[in-house]
């Protein structure tokens, strides 16, 4: 299974690789497409098979910023009808999300509880995974299942302020060729209206 912590994989690729690359770059907003970077992390390894893709992300309410509101509801939107699960949480006024990290750390260890997974990769390099990950070891040893891999996964580039992954996972680099191919070329913005 690949969670997906949306916002965290975002501003870690514009800081990794925005610098000198204008307002304007791929990087300067949430240009990944989750399915095929899910599928690219998931198959670096030949032997695994995704089975589950899992994307979190916060949602600012569209009275506070419309363009985002709007963004992130249509990305949303369209995950969902991939068959991607999508937990939507919220961004309050002081920018900081909602619910999206309890949620992702809940999921990661009832997963491991209920046996869905051998190898979790989380995208995130979000060091309030760790405990999580903790539990979901914990958890697995108790059932006897000594094989479990966890894996944290970010973008580094030249703009990184950190190469390190959550405690107690495996650190899988992200570089700028496999976020370039796994580039989401459909436009989420609203749609100007026509006069």
């Amino acid at each position: 299974i690949v969670f997906v912590d949306g916002q965290n994989l975002y501003r870690q690729a514009k800081m990794a690789w925005r610098a000198g690359d204008g307002a304007s770059s791929r990087y300067s907003w949430p240009s990944y497409d989750v399915e095929k970077l899910a599928k690219a992390l998931a198959e670096r390894t030949h032997d695994r098979m995704l089975v589950e893709t899992r994307f979190y992300t916060g949602v600012p309410k569209r009275s506070e910023s419309s363009h985002w509101y709007d963004f992130w509801s249509n990305k949303i939107r369209f995950l969902r009808s991939r068959g991607v699960y999508v937990y939507r949480g919220r961004i309050n006024s002081g920018r900081q999300e909602k619910g999206v990290d309890v949620s992702l750390a809940l999921d990661l260890v009832v997963a491991a509880y209920e046996r869905r997974f051998d190898v979790a990769i989380i995208v995130s390099q979000d060091s309030d995974f760790g405990p999580a990950v903790q539990a979901a070891k914990r958890i697995a040893e108790s059932q006897g299942r000594w094989f479990l891999i966890f894996e944290s996964a970010f973008p580094v580039g030249p703009g990184s302020s950190s190469r390190q992954g959550i405690d107690g996972t495996k650190w899988i680099p992200i570089d700028k060729a496999t976020y370039d191919a796994c580039l989401d070329p459909r436009d989420y913005r609203r749609k100007p209206s026509k006069p």
